[in-house]
């Protein structure tokens, strides 16, 4: 990843970054201003500038025709009998600064990877499951280097009990009293804890400190430097909480190469041997998890499909009397 661009670049309007994505606006983490006083060179990603003209262009649409599995599906109060599922197709760019791209593209691409080439690759090899570990540092240490911070919150997640995993830089977090983000420097991990976590997680009670258990090592360490270390509950999917966690994480500008994820102990570039990504397989329809396939639109209803327009949604649903308006496998990029 290559951050040659200046701090003042990044100083853009909240007007100006919805023109171009308003999906920001759906999450206050993506919109607040940053209260970066003696860490500007530190900025969230998606705040930079826009890669090139291909980001965000749109290309085609994914349609679900299944209009049986969809009869009787409610979610989020909405009925889809008698509906079909349309999603968007663009071109995306890799780059974690892209205000255009940053949430669904280069975060989808980078989850991909954390999920399919490395985790479940170690988790076949019998490594244990995965666990979401967030290690945080003390308001001491705020004024170190992201390097430093980096090395020292290695330590102290090896003596917790956590032998390897990727590392998630995340530098600001929400300050909802002033409605700013604040620097507060911390990882999001997700990977694996020596002889598992099921033990704590089952624990009914007792005394943490005196226990040789992840969660009485996270104590002690706590009381020795200061470092906070959690263990989460289990999420749903490895693929979303990297996803999510990517598109809030922290970037670095004015130097030539900044890693945002960072791989350490048994799963670290020099240990481990990751899996080949394979490309994406085909898209899941969001109402009944079937197979999505490419259509063009060709009716004359004007659909949005830029995502800086107003009304612009990433998924929606038309009644199965506009069904032959997306026709499968032809037309081209003016349609629609």
């Amino acid at each position: 990843m290559i951050l040659l661009v200046s701090p003042e670049a990044y100083n853009r309007s909240l007007a100006e970054r919805v023109s171009l994505n308003r999906q920001i606006l759906e999450n206050p983490y993506w919109i607040l201003p940053v209260d970066d006083k003696g860490h500007e060179n530190y900025v969230p990603v998606g705040r930079g500038v826009k890669s090139s003209n291909l980001c965000g262009v749109h290309v085609s649409y994914d349609v679900c025709k299944d209009v049986e599995a969809h009869r009787g599906v409610v979610k989020n109060g909405v009925d889809y009998t008698d509906t079909i599922g349309v999603r968007h197709k663009h071109l995306w760019c890799k780059k974690s600064g892209c205000p255009v791209c940053f949430i669904r593209g280069w975060s989808v691409r980078g989850a991909r990877f954390i999920d399919e080439a490395r985790l479940q690759v170690a988790v076949e090899r019998g490594f244990g499951d995965v666990e979401h570990v967030v290690v945080s540092a003390p308001k001491k240490d705020y004024g170190l280097s992201e390097m430093v911070l980096r090395k020292r919150a290695r330590a102290v997640l090896s003596a917790c009990g956590i032998e390897g995993g990727c590392m998630i830089f995340h530098g600001f977090r929400v300050d909802r009293e002033r409605s700013v983000l604040v620097w507060s420097p911390h990882y999001h991990i997700l990977g694996f804890v020596a002889g598992g976590y099921d033990r704590c997680r089952r624990c009914k009670g007792g005394d943490c400190y005196a226990c040789d258990g992840v969660e009485g090592r996270c104590y002690r360490a706590y009381r020795e430097n200061g470092w906070i270390v959690r263990v989460l509950p289990k999420r749903k999917t490895v693929y979303g909480t990297a996803w999510y966690q990517l598109h809030h994480a922290t970037i670095r500008l004015g130097i030539k190469r900044f890693h945002v994820v960072t791989w350490f102990g048994r799963v670290a570039y020099n240990n481990f041997k990751s899996g080949e990504l394979k490309p994406k397989a085909e898209v899941a329809c969001f109402i009944c998890g079937g197979e999505m396939t490419k259509h063009f639109y060709v009716g004359e209803r004007r659909i949005p499909k830029n995502i800086g327009d107003v009304g612009y949604k990433p998924c929606f649903a038309v009644h199965v009397s506009e069904s032959d308006y997306f026709v499968e496998g032809v037309g081209s990029r003016g349609y629609g």
